[in-house]
């Protein structure tokens, strides 16, 4: 099996492109923790050296590394590991509940940026909404990109904009 890879807004994270779907909806997020009880496919991600993340989203696998670790080094080991190897995932995580009317507007507006934040690798999720604050998770290559305060700005802009009861957005 071939697996292209992509380059990401974030120097740090890589998109490893395959030619079959991974996830049918939505998307997946492990940190070493999580990988240690996961399937196969994860698990050989992991054991190589210097993988920190993973979002798989569709066809894709958003790598994020540690910093000491070059892409020169990993990439090779990554896509030796994951050849031939395959998993399907049903569902992952998706923004489909709403609590009510306000996080059902957050939700929405969120679902709107999220596909241009999916191309270059990353994705944002809705945490939940208390007292005026709405907390999101941005992964992928979102984590530690140096452009993601330019994501979250943009985000708030538009959120506060829209739903009036909303006064911030912070990432957990």
């Amino acid at each position: 099996m071939l697996i292209l890879t992509e380059a990401t807004p974030n120097p740090q994270a890589q998109k490893f492109i395959f030619s079959k779907t991974l996830v049918g909806e939505g998307s997946v997020w492990y940190d070493i923790d999580l990988a240690v009880t996961s399937n196969d496919f994860i698990k050989q991600l992991f054991r190589v050296a210097g993988v920190r993340f993973a979002l798989l989203q569709e066809t894709y696998v958003t790598v994020t590394k540690y910093p000491q670790w070059s892409w020169s080094e990993i990439t090779p080991k990554i896509k030796s590991a994951l050849t031939d190897k395959s998993v399907y995932i049903e569902a992952g995580e998706t923004d489909k509940m709403c609590q009510d009317v306000i996080c059902c507007a957050v939700r929405k507006i969120i679902q709107e940026i999220r596909p241009t934040v999916q191309l270059d690798g990353g994705d944002i999720k809705f945490i939940k909404y208390e007292d005026g604050v709405v907390y999101i998770q941005m992964q992928g290559s979102c984590w530690g990109c140096p452009n993601h305060e330019s994501t979250l700005g943009a985000l708030t802009n538009k959120i506060t904009e829209k739903v009036p009861e909303v006064k911030m957005v912070k990432m957990q």
